[in-house]
Parts: structure tokens; sequence; C-alpha cells
């Protein structure tokens, strides 16, 4: 990894407040999107771009992981710290393993850090077999795509082993950077489309939330921006006219080749929703919330929710088992009995009593000390199916996300 970071010791409160406030004005001057809560805070600089601003117990921390974005973000970086340095009213200490302000040499930092970095990447791809998968530069997502064999989920979609041993190294910078040179170049704008495209786009189901609304906007300002700067530059045309269609937004682009060739986007399919150690299979495109510990899934139209389903999870010091009385049997539709030896699914099928013809469902997963109770909402038997499917696809995989469970 490529690290680049800005250190130092805040002695008062007073002057964390002026630190912070500096940070907001430099920010604001980059036009970067920054957010600070009790210390911890975030400067947005582009997709997959982001620095981590830490202040507490009397020091400071501003760092970033430049390797999963490209040499211009890192040149990009060293430039914001050392502004940030040279008017910061107290000592900051900038630490990159490339000394890029030593000489401002871009093409040094690629050939000493950025091409070996890649090299290595794409050798450890290549050698892939057929029963592998993998994942790069996704640890910070509330969901994972379904792997494919001998592929790598990146944010620029599904990578195969077969591509890799063809790409050169400079295809693919092209294909895992971003942003590759110092300027915010054409490739830089539709690089970061396809990222958001690829990753965060709800597409049709961009309308009814304010996030997934400004994120289909900026998508198209990305591309066109890209447009404007290469009139020859193959861009991902189609998923451009789907959102100008949605958004009653004026076309702009003409006549340019189809980049890539398929279908863009994870969330247009099923993907798993990472909640604790549970994934929660589900259609991608859900508009995904928090109540407390509830995690709440919705799919909605113009005129109604589809489906909604609110899952959540319970942990024991004990092996647990089913909590029967929450299942109500009496004058159940239909139910649903599995038991795999580890994990154990039981739900009931009612019709609402509020004179619709909507269904609501009830169910548990068990497996283990851990418990998830769900609750789903369906507006017909078609929308129920998906639910009972999402039951016949939960996972429970071991790992350091707990915040979202229960203890009980």
């Amino acid at each position: 990894m490529i690290h680049v970071s800005l250190e130092g010791i805040v002695k008062t409160k007073e002057d964390e407040d002026i630190l912070i406030e500096h940070i907001e004005k430099i920010c604001h001057e980059y036009k970067l999107p920054f957010e600070i809560d009790h210390g911890i805070g975030t400067i947005y600089v582009c997709p997959c771009g982001t620095i981590e601003v830490n202040i507490a117990n009397y020091y400071a921390v501003l760092k970033t992981n430049t390797a999963l974005v490209g040499p211009g973000y890192h040149a990009f970086v060293c430039e914001l710290f050392d502004k940030l340095q040279k008017e910061s009213h107290i000592y900051l200490s900038l630490d990159d393993e490339c000394d890029y302000l030593e000489d401002h040499d871009l093409n040094r930092i690629k050939d000493l850090a950025f091409y070996p970095y890649m090299h290595r990447l794409m050798d450890s791809f290549s050698k892939m077999k057929e029963e592998d998968e993998a994942t790069y530069a996704w640890d910070d997502k509330s969901y994972l795509p379904v792997a494919k064999p001998k592929s790598v989920i990146t944010p620029f979609g599904y990578v195969y082993a077969d591509q890799c041993k063809k790409l050169s190294l400079q295809e693919a910078c092209h294909c895992f950077y971003i942003w590759n040179e110092v300027e915010k170049d054409a490739l830089f704008y539709r690089n970061s489309a396809l990222v958001s495209l690829w990753c965060d786009c709800l597409f049709e189901n961009s309308l009814y939330d304010e996030t997934a609304l400004n994120l289909a906007r900026s998508i198209c300002d990305a591309l066109e921006k890209a447009h404007e700067m290469d009139k020859e530059l193959p861009l991902p045309i189609d998923e451009y006219q789907m959102l100008c269609r949605l958004l009653n937004r004026e076309n702009k682009i003409f006549d340019v080749d189809q980049y890539p060739k398929g279908d863009v986007g994870y969330r247009k399919h099923e993907v798993f929703y990472v909640y604790g150690n549970w994934f929660i299979y589900f259609q991608g495109n859900a508009l995904q919330s928090f109540d407390g510990h509830t995690m709440i899934l919705d799919l909605v139209n113009e005129e109604e929710t589809l489906l909604s389903v609110k899952i959540t999870g319970y942990k024991s010091q004990d092996k647990m088992d089913f909590a029967y009385r929450y299942l109500n049997t009496v004058d159940s539709m239909d139910s649903l009995n599995f038991d795999d030896g580890q994990m154990k699914i039981k739900s009931v099928l009612h019709q609402l009593h509020d004179g619709s013809h909507g269904l609501y469902m009830q169910a548990q997963c068990v497996k283990e000390n851990e418990m998830l109770m769900v609750n789903a909402e369906c507006s017909d038997m078609t929308y129920y199916q998906q639910a009972v499917q999402m039951l016949g696809n939960m996972q429970m995989i071991r790992q350091e996300r707990s915040e979202v469970d229960v203890k009980i």
C-alpha cells in the first residue's frame, strides 16, 4: 500500500477547534466535502479517494491510501497536505514515502511505487484458479456483489483472471486507477463515473432517495465533462442515456462508442447486504436504511413500496433456538421450515388486514449463537417469493463487524 499522512500534536481544545476550522476552510477552497463529528471525520476527494481525519487525545492525524486511486490522487493529496501544513497554526509533519513534493515528478513516483504495485496486483490476479474469487478495494462497502469464478470484485466491476494476463501495465492502470495524471483529464471523469455506476448507482430507483438522485446527477455531469474534454473517448453511454431519461435531463452526448461492453452496475442485480456477521441476499437497487439496530430494505416504484424488509439481529452467550412465541402461526397462509444442520429458518405468511391485498411475513434465522428476526411486508405473492428467496440464500460468515448486533 502507498500512504500519505499529516500528523501533529494538538495541545488544547482551542487548538483543536482552530485546526478543524482550518481544514474546513481549505476543503471549501478545493470544493471538497468534509464531515467531522467528535474529532472523527472524512474528506471526500473522489470515488475511492477519501482522507481519514482523527483529532483526539491531543493528536491530529490525516491519512489516506493512494494505491487504490492512482498517482494523480497521490500528487493531489500531497499538494493539499502541503497547503494545510504551511498555513496551519500548529506544526504538522507530512509523511510521504514517495517524496513527491521534492521534485513534483509524477513519472518518478509512477515508476517508484504505482507501476510495481500494479504489476504485483496483475501477477496475483492472473494466477487465480477456476474456483478462486477475490475482492479489491471493497472494505468500506455496505454490501458485497455476488462472486463469480476466477474473478475479482473491484470498484470498476468484475475483472477476470484471463483479462489480467492480456493487459499491458498502462492498460491495467487505466482499469484500476481512477486518477492517473496530475490534472483531472477525460479518463479521470470517465473512471469516476464508472466507479459510481458500478458501486452505488440505483438506476431506476435513483428518483426515490435524495442521495441516490444526487449521485445520478453527478454521474451525468462527470460523463459530460469527459466527453467535452475528449470527443473520441468511449463512454458507458447506455447507462448515461438511462439516467438522462430518469432525470428528465437533456442528452448531451452523441455518436460515442459504448464502454465497457456489457451490463454496468452491481446494483442492477442481487447482492449481499452486510449486517454484522450475516450476508442478506436481496435486490441491489433497494433503498437501505437503519432504525437503531434494525436494517430496512425497501423496493419501491412511483406509486408504492413493493417489498419492505426489516431485519434485527440478536446474539447470545449460548447456542440459540427459535423464539416460537414470535411466530404467529394462527391462520397462516404459508410457512417455511429449513434446517441444513448449521442454519435453521422458520417463517409464516399472513394476509394484511388493512383493506389491501398485501402480505405480511415473519421469519427467524438461527445459526450458532446468533438469530435474525425478519419482518417483511409484500405487495403481492411475487414479492413474497422474493422474500423467501432472500431467506433461502442467507449466509452467516464470522467477521469483525458486530456494530449492528444486539447482545442479549
